[in-house]
Order: structure tokens, then C-alpha cells, then sequence
């Protein structure tokens, strides 16, 4: 019969009774793994959870309702005298102060991924719990994810093995349903990197057992993309991770002298050929062979996932069933020390690249700074880089400082949430132009009224305060009232009185239009207000969401072919904004930034056509839409009642527009940029000014 014993002399049986488990974090991560535990039955039970938060420990009760929830795992183990266990499920920054609390109490601990920060760490918990005779875990659990297990198993059959890659892309999460700020990009990957690096690690050592492990190079590229060879005797692994790369994906890949294997953990499929495959008949039939493969795997795999309600990850359930049977002597422990700190190692080794990929040395031109709020947005950072490249001192405030690859040289970057806080000391300090980008793009009223209104009063009356002369707020062309009897809409067309009706988005920026408006004369700052419609990048073109929306492979185009949808270009947009806070005097006071030449829905889709050759349109006439609409109003009505209802049909209406004055402010900014052009670059060459191919594009 095993035991554990604790520092106190306390002896507690794991053999005879079910193991007692304590959470250290009721998060989504601790929520996940309270589900896993519960699915290994009567052999395991949830004694106690930890969390500071009153809202995950009303998550966790509707989990276990038997379990006991405290602040702390300090006052859990305090209180509960026979824990077994504790799982670590928190942020990777406490993980090593969390771990070594647990196994100072006499607890094993499996400690989520990244198992902890740095290599030296990761060794101090694991002479700590071989010192007290305890064991450890870390979570990775794609070992136990099927596509893993039979790999494994077909690696014999491949020879000898002359290629390991793991990949992993995936899309970093933009937004928190609990209203918290996510981790910058870097870090987002940082927490993900384990699960492709102990996949490799584990396919390396089972081709190279006797061997030890080498990093010998590493590579961060633009936008957050890991090259990484790691060696192991004579047998090199590729390890790529990427936040660009689409589509999302995950896989191991291993060739050998005698086949190859695909485990699909995104799919959760393998697919493999084995045999040398050099016959022609292999070369014509090997294809149908991967792709009944693929076919049938992927739909085995989704029917297994439905009907077992597969709600927490895969492969954890395995994982922690395989640790605790370790923990009772049953069976050996799913991962040896070495490849959890190998894991560690070869993760340190790629933040250490990545905190060493700082934006190169650039001194900031002397002289007062523009502020730009969510000045690392999509609209705010081509702002930020139309002013660098002008020579103006850039100040740029984000709810979060960008990642090194992201910076830009010269700049100086402020973390702070407009919504929820008073600005950082000191962030207007010698600042003379405010150029207030940051705006709530989703979510409900209470979203918008924090994110656009408020935060719009704050940034104002601090920057008035600070002694800021000079603030251009953008808006949307979306507040704009629906033209009546043919007219065209211009700069001096009122807003929409029932704003309320298009949805918290533009209800959002319509108030908070007319509150900077108001808010500028009562400051007394020079005021411009800046209408963008909706912003599209030529260079990576993905369509406005106004034009339709994309379902699977198919894209739904709403509205009449012939219609024109008034959109513009980022980098045009970001140009405009920087022309006007170096020359505001000349600079109109509303400005509706749209085209010059404004495109028709038709030529829209045919642009999205060029750059996706395989998706399949389809076009949804304005009286279907109309009708739709009409039975959403309904539905919302008759749902919510008392509560603003959503009109569909005016969030995808198409305007006409005068685009007279933008044609006018475009010309303008042209001549400024031709005016800063080195007198050796062509026209339309020189990071000053929009090359050919953009000028053409804004013009379509």
C-alpha cells in the first residue's frame, strides 16, 4: 500500500481510499481540469478549490458543490488536513510560488503549463519534491491525446527517422469574456509554446533514447513567428510556432526511411504512409490513401467528441489518470524529470530570443509629442508610423504594451485602460496633439459607455489638464442619419437620431462624438472630428464586415452588386490622420475619410475573390435582408423586451456619399508627401508616400 508522508509526520493511505484533490486557481483552466477529474469516477474526489475570485469559486460550486472554496492554497492547506493533491492551474508567473507551497505541505503537484518560467526553477521544484518523496507533473497532456499515442506506436514501422516537425499556429485571443485584458501576443505564445516543444522533445528521445538534447538554433521573425532545431544525436527536429500562419493548426510530422506519419491534434486524425512509396502505383494511389484517411478519421474523431460531451480538454483526463496511478505505485509517472525541464529549457531559451528582439536603437526627435491613443490597433498603428516616418516625437497609450516585434523604433509606448483608470503620471507630459484612435469595437451598452464614452471625458479633461492644445477624435461614418429622397451624404448631414437602433457599436460612437464635440469647446482645444468608414487593408485584403460575412468556406455578399460601400484603406487613413495633426489649420472640421473613389459591392467581392480563389459566394438580395430584418426586430422585441432592438438592415444599408472634400484633403496629403520625398526616389516610391499600388487601390 503507498503513502504519503507530510512534513508534520502526517501518514495519509492513496491506496485504499480515492485520492483528495485540491485546485489552486477556479478559473476557465481550473474549471476544465475540475471536469477532467470528475470524469475518472469514484477514484479520485475534489475536496477544495482555491481562488480569490467570489465569481470563479460560484463556478467551481456549480462543479463540485461538496468541495470547500478558500482565498488562498495557504488557507486551503491550513484548513484541509488530508490533500493528495494539488493541481497549479493559475498564471505561469506564480506557478513555482504555488508549486512550492503545495509540496511544502507534503501535497503532489501537477503544475498546468508552462510548467514554470525558467530552467532554474523548474530544477528547485523538482529537488524539492525528490527530497520530500513526492511527485511531480506538468501539463502535457497531447501525449496522451490519441494522434500522439498511435504515432508512437507506428514509429517502428517508419525506419529510421530523418524528419520531426512540430507545428503550431494559432490566433491569438483578442479579447476576455470577463472583461479582463488578455496577455500581450508574446506572452499568448510564450503560454502556448510547451505543448509543440514536448511533442518534439518526446518524439526525439523515443527515435534517440540514449542521446541527449541540443538547442541549436533559434529564430523570432516579424509578427511572432519561432524557427527553432533542436539536435539529438544525429537526428535534427524543426519546431515552428506562428501567430500569422493561416489556417490554425496543430501537428506533429515524422519521416522516417521507410514512411511518414501526420498526427493532426487540431482535427485529432493521423495519417500516415507507410512503406517506401517510390512505385508509380504508390505515387497515383498514396493521395486517395491520405485522403480516405483524413475523411474518415476527422469524422470518427468529431462523432467521438459529441457523443461523449467531450468538455474539457482531450488527453487530460488520461494524463492526470496516469500521474495518480504513478502516485499510488501502480505504474510509472507519464513524464520523467528530465523532458519536464527540457521543456522549460527549450521555452526559456525562445523568450530569451524574443525579449532580445527589442525594436532597434532610435533616437526621439526633440521637440513636443503626439499623443495616439490605441496606437497599436489596426487603424492606430499605421497613424503611429505615417507620424515616425514624418520625424514627429510619438507618445502611443495601449491597454497594454506591444510586443517587442510590434514596437516601433523611437516611439515611446504607455500601458494604460482608459476605460477603467485614470492615464499613467506623467503620459502628457510635453504632449501639444492628441489623436484619440482607442475606441470599443464589441460587446454591449456597458462596454461602450466604459470604453468610448468615459474613456473618451478621461483622455480629454486629462489631456486639457496636461496643457494639450490641439485633439482629433475619430469616429464612424456609420452615425451618420439615412439619406432621405436620393440625397448624398457629406460632412454636414446630421447624425442618426434613433442611434440606439443600429446596434452598441454606433450608439457608442455617435455619443461619443458629441460629447468630445462638447467636451472640446468647454476645454477649449482646437477640435477636428474625423468620420472613417470602414477600414480595409489592400495589402492583406480581408473584406469590411458591412459587405457580408463568411461562413466556413463560403462567403454570404448582402445587398445589390451595383451598390457602392464606402471603405477606406488603413494606411490611407493612417496618412490622413497624420497630415491633419501636423496641419490642423488647414485641416477640415469634420471629415468623412472615405475613398475618393468609392468601390461597388461587386468590385469588393471580386477583390476578395483574387485573394481567396477557392471560396464560394453567394449573394443575398436587399429584399431578403429586408425581410429578415424585420423578423430579427420581432424576435429581439418579443426576447428582450423594453431593451433597444438591432436593425440588420441599416447595419449593412449602403450610403451615397459627396466625397468631394476628401478628394480635396487626399490631394493634400499627397503634395506633403511628395514634398518630404527624397529627391532621388521615384514617384510614388519612399516610405513617406503610398506607393503606386496603394494609390491605385485607393482609387478603385
Amino acid at each position: 500500500m503507498s503513502q504519503t508522508t507530510s512534513p508534520d509526520g502526517r501518514i495519509a493511505s492513496t491506496a485504499s481510499r480515492p485520492l483528495r484533490i485540491a485546485v489552486a486557481g477556479g478559473g476557465k483552466m481550473g474549471q476544465h481540469h475540475i471536469r477532467a477529474i470528475l470524469k475518472l469516477g469514484a477514484s479520485v474526489r475534489v475536496v477544495a478549490v482555491a481562488d480569490p475570485s467570489a465569481d470563479s469559486q460560484k463556478a467551481v460550486k456549480a462543479l463540485v458543490p461538496d468541495a470547500a472554496t478558500y482565498g488562498t492554497l495557504d488557507e486551503l492547506l491550513a484548513r484541509e488536513q488530508e490533500v493528495d493533491v494539488v493541481h497549479v492551474a493559475t498564471a505561469p508567473h506564480t506557478h513555482e510560488a504555488l508549486a512550492r507551497t503545495a509540496l511544502e505541505g507534503g501535497c503532489h503537484v501537477y503544475v498546468e503549463k508552462p510548467f514554470v518560467e525558467t530552467a532554474a526553477a523548474a530544477q528547485r521544484l523538482i529537488a524539492l519534491a525528490r527530497s520530500k518523496g513526492l511527485k511531480l507533473c506538468a501539463g502535457h497532456q497531447l501525449l496522451y491525446e490519441a494522434p500522439a499515442r498511435q504515432a508512437l506506436e507506428l514509429m517502428p514501422a517508419l525506419g529510421r527517422i530523418v524528419h520531426l516537425e512540430s507545428y503550431f499556429s494559432f490566433r491569438t485571443v483578442r479579447r476576455m469574456a470577463n472583461g479582463r485584458v488578455p496577455l500581450r501576443a508574446d506572452l499568448q505564445l510564450l503560454d502556448i509554446l510547451p505543448h509543440p516543444v514536448y511533442l518534439l522533445l518526446c518524439f526525439m528521445e523515443a527515435a534517440e533514447p540514449d542521446e541527449r538534447t541540443e538547442i541549436t538554433a533559434v529564430e523570432v521573425g516579424p509578427g511572432g513567428t519561432v524557427h527553432a532545431l533542436v539536435r539529438r544525436g544525429q537526428l535534427t527536429g524543426t519546431l515552428i510556432v506562428t501567430l500569422d500562419g493561416r489556417p490554425v493548426d496543430s501537428y506533429m510530422k515524422l519521416v522516417g526511411t521507410n514512411g511518414m506519419v501526420h498526427a493532426d491534434f487540431v482535427r485529432s486524425t493521423v495519417q500516415r504512409q507507410i512503406g517506401p512509396g517510390i512505385s508509380g502505383i504508390d505515387k497515383v494511389l498514396n493521395p486517395y490513401r491520405l485522403a480516405r484517411q483524413l475523411a474518415v478519421g476527422t469524422t470518427t474523431s468529431l462523432a467521438n467528441r459529441i457523443l461523449k460531451k467531450q468538455r474539457s480538454y482531450p488527453g487530460l483526463s488520461e494524463l492526470f489518470d496516469a500521474f495518480y496511478t504513478g502516485i499510488k505505485g501502480a505504474g510509472e509517472l507519464p513524464l520523467s524529470e528530465e523532458s519536464i525541464l527540457e521543456t522549460v529549457r527549450v521555452c526559456e531559451r525562445v523568450a530569451h530570443v524574443m525579449g532580445a528582439a527589442a525594436p532597434g536603437e532610435a533616437q526621439m526627435p526633440s521637440g513636443p509629442r503626439t499623443f495616439v491613443t490605441g496606437g497599436t490597433g489596426f487603424l492606430g498603428k499605421e497613424v503611429v508610423k505615417s507620424l515616425v516616418q514624418r520625424g514627429v516625437p510619438v507618445r502611443v497609450l495601449a491597454r497594454r504594451t506591444p510586443p517587442n516585434w510590434e514596437q516601433m523604433p523611437g516611439v515611446e509606448y504607455v500601458a494604460g485602460d482608459l476605460g477603467n483608470a485614470s492615464l499613467p503620471a506623467g503620459a502628457l507630459d510635453n504632449v501639444d496633439t492628441v489623436i484619440h484612435c482607442a475606441a470599443e469595437t464589441a460587446g454591449g451598452w456597458a462596454e461602450h459607455q466604459r470604453n468610448s464614452l468615459d474613456a473618451t471625458e478621461r483622455v480629454m479633461r486629462a489631456a486639457a489638464a496636461a496643457g494639450a492644445r490641439r485633439f482629433i477624435h475619430t469616429s464612424s461614418l456609420a452615425v451618420l442619419a439615412e439619406a432621405k429622397g436620393g440625397a448624398t451624404l457629406d460632412e454636414s448631414s446630421p447624425v442618426d437620431p434613433q442611434s440606439k437602433a443600429r446596434g452598441p457599436y454606433v450608439w457608442g460612437k455617435l455619443e461619443s462624438e458629441v460629447l468630445a464635440a462638447k467636451l472640446a469647446t468647454e476645454l477649449g482645444l482646437e477640435f477636428r472630428l474625423v468620420r472613417p468608414g470602414p477600414l480595409v487593408d489592400w495589402r492583406s485584403y480581408d473584406p469590411p464586415g458591412r459587405l457580408g460575412k463568411r461562413v466556413g468556406n463560403i462567403y454570404v455578399a448582402v445587398g445589390s452588386k451595383k451598390d457602392q460601400l464606402a471603405v477606406i484603406d488603413v494606411a490611407t487613413a493612417g496618412r490622413t490622420l497624420a497630415w491633419m495633426s501636423q496641419h490642423i489649420e488647414q485641416a477640415p472640421a469634420v471629415l468623412n475619410l472615405i475613398a475618393p473613389t468609392i468601390p461597388t459591392r461587386r468590385e469588393l467581392v471580386e477583390r476578395l475573390r483574387r485573394t481567396n480563389p477557392d471560396l464560394t459566394v453567394v449573394w443575398m438580395p436587399t429584399p431578403v435582408l429586408g425581410a429578415l430584418s424585420l423578423f430579427a426586430l420581432a424576435l429581439q422585441k418579443l426576447l428582450r423586451p423594453g431593451k433597444p432592438a438591432t436593425n440588420v438592415a441599416k447595419v449593412f444599408a449602403s450610403q451615397p456619399y459627396d466625397t468631394s472634400l476628401m478628394v480635396t484633403v487626399a490631394a493634400a496629403v499627397e503634395r506633403d508627401a511628395a514634398s518630404a520625398r527624397p529627391r532621388h526616389a521615384p514617384a510614388g516610391q519612399g516610405d513617406a508616400a503610398a506607393d503606386a499600388s496603394e494609390r491605385d487601390a485607393v482609387l478603385v
